[in-house]
């Protein structure tokens, strides 16, 4: 929630935040890798604080603080559950071109059994305005 959060928040209004989800098979058929990839058309980050951005309070400058609202732990703290998670978090990012964040979690999957089945179908969803 934290990454998709960031986006908005560093994100002008016309621009674009895409939020995708997927799995990777692990070696038995028991384990699955999830990922997460949430990719924006905002402000972005320069390569200097991209080597920092996941250390406590740490803001690329002053006037972000002032601009956006925020201490600087946001993504010192998702690090951390990402970490016990066992997971892993990546970040690309370009000054004034956006960012993109990549989070992958080892999950466990349960007996079949127990699985209630129901169908879903999330689609695609404009949310202009």
């Amino acid at each position: 929630m934290n990454i998709l959060s960031n986006a908005v928040k560093f994100t002008d209004d016309g621009g674009s935040i895409t939020f995708e989800t997927g799995y990777l098979a692990k070696d038995d058929d028991r384990h699955i890798v999830v990922r997460y990839r949430i990719s924006d058309t905002g402000i972005g980050m320069s390569a200097e604080f991209l080597e920092h951005i996941f250390d406590e309070f740490s803001q690329e400058n002053s006037s972000a603080r002032t601009q956006y609202k925020g201490t600087g732990l946001g993504m010192a703290i998702t690090k951390q559950y990402v970490d016990l998670m066992g997971g892993t978090i990546s970040v690309d990012s370009k000054k004034g071109k956006g960012s993109t964040f990549i989070v992958e979690l080892p999950l466990e999957l349960t007996d079949e059994s127990k699985i209630q089945k129901r169908e879903y179908n999330a689609g695609s969803n404009d949310l202009t305005g």
